[in-house]
């Protein structure tokens, strides 16, 4: 990962530039999911932060309620473009009503939810990531999902340790939800390039 040890004009429009990639994608997931469950998505204002070594598990600036440790999540590694690692992640409640939206009575057997969890967070990846390649004229794709169904911002925060090490880390999350704010979720991208 690269270092942001100075914070000097050129890394501060590199981070505005990533926020602003980030965002274009998040609209397209958001797109893809208002499609998959018949309902309007929108997102929120990205925000972008540098977390120093040690501190990658800081705390999200979207509060979408229930206890991180139980909150389910896909995350990939992301290869092409400024590369790094994408999450999507979802709260107890959102996770749920997801699964209730997409499955109805089925929701609660085991290898259908994990199914259809990893099919949603493929779908948002994909979305997010084929917008932002676009935008830069390369291919990005997503690895297969690593699906968590509890601690996944835990998992998070030890991927970009094991890839950041000793340095900082830039961390851009966007909250997806619906009108209702019923389905909650959050676009995590941890880039591995500034550039």
């Amino acid at each position: 990962m690269t270092a942001f040890a100075h914070h000097d004009e050129a890394s501060e429009s590199a981070v505005d530039r990533l926020g602003e990639l980030a965002s274009i994608g998040a609209g397209r997931a958001a797109g893809a999911l208002a499609t998959l469950l018949a309902r309007p998505f929108e997102m929120r204002v990205p925000r972008a932060r540098v977390l120093s070594a040690g501190h990658f598990d800081a705390a999200f600036a979207a509060k979408l309620g229930g206890d991180l440790g139980a909150w389910s999540g896909a995350l990939f590694e992301v290869r092409g473009g400024p590369g790094g690692v994408l999450a999507v992640l979802f709260p107890p409640a959102s996770r749920d009503a997801l699964l209730s939206a997409l499955l109805g009575e089925n929701a609660g057997i085991e290898p259908q939810a994990e199914s259809a969890l990893r099919e949603v967070g493929n779908i948002v990846a994909s979305h997010a990531l084929s917008a932002i390649g676009d935008l830069l004229g390369e291919s990005m794709l997503p690895s297969l999902p690593q699906l968590e169904l509890e601690g996944a911002p835990r998992e998070l925060a030890r991927i970009v340790a094991e890839r950041a090490g000793e340095h900082p880390a830039l961390r851009i999350e966007v909250e997806l939800c619906d009108r209702a704010r019923e389905l909650r979720g959050l676009l995590v991208w941890v880039p591995s390039e500034l550039s």
